[in-house]
C-alpha cells in the first residue's frame, strides 16, 4: 500500500509504502537565519525512514545550516538511527552544517544508548539548533 505524505510547506509530496498506523510527516521551513529545518512528525521506522533519508538529502544539496526537528517524533527505530549517522557523514562531507532536535524520550533514548549523542549535534529546541548552526558557520571553533 503506498500513502502520499505531504509537507506543510505544500509544495512537495513523498511516498511511503506504510500501513495506515505508520505516519510520517515532514515539514520544512526557511528560518530568518536562512536555515532549513525540517520538522519530523509521527514514526521512523524501517518503512518511512527512507523517506526521511531521501528528504535529508535533498535538503543537503543546497544549503549549508540544516536543522533536522525530531520533537514530535513517536519511535525511532534502527534504521533510524542509521539514517541519522548516514546523513551526518554527507552533511560534513558537503560543508553543512547539521543540528539534530531531539528533546523527547522516544527520541533521546535510543540516541544515549548507541553513543550517538557523542557523535550527533544534539539540541533541545529549534531555537539553540539555529544559534549554535549560525555559530559554527562564522566560526569552525565555535562550540555548541
Amino acid at each position: 500500500m503506498h500513502t502520499d505524505l505531504t509537507s506543510a510547506a505544500g509544495s512537495r509530496a513523498v511516498q511511503a509504502s506504510s500501513r495506515p498506523t505508520d505516519l510520517l510527516a515532514i515539514a520544512e521551513w526557511t528560518a530568518p537565519t536562512g536555515a532549513v529545518v525540517l520538522a519530523v512528525h509521527g514514526e521512523v521506522d524501517t518503512s518511512s525512514c527512507s523517506v526521511l533519508h531521501n528528504r535529508i538529502d535533498e535538503q543537503l544539496r543546497s544549503d549549508h545550516h540544516l536543522v533536522l526537528d525530531l520533537g514530535e517524533v513517536d519511535l525511532l527505530c534502527a534504521a533510524g538511527l542509521t539514517v541519522l549517522v548516514v546523513v551526518r557523514e554527507r552533511a560534513q562531507l558537503r560543508g553543512t552544517v547539521l543540528c539534530v532536535v531531539a528533546r523527547t524520550r522516544p527520541v533521546r533514548l535510543p540516541l544515549i544508548i548507541t553513543g550517538l549523542t557523542g557523535v550527533l549535534d544534539l539540541h533541545l529546541d529549534v531555537d539553540e539548533a539555529l544559534a549554535c548552526g549560525r555559530a559554527r558557520l562564522t566560526s569552525e571553533d565555535a562550540v555548541c
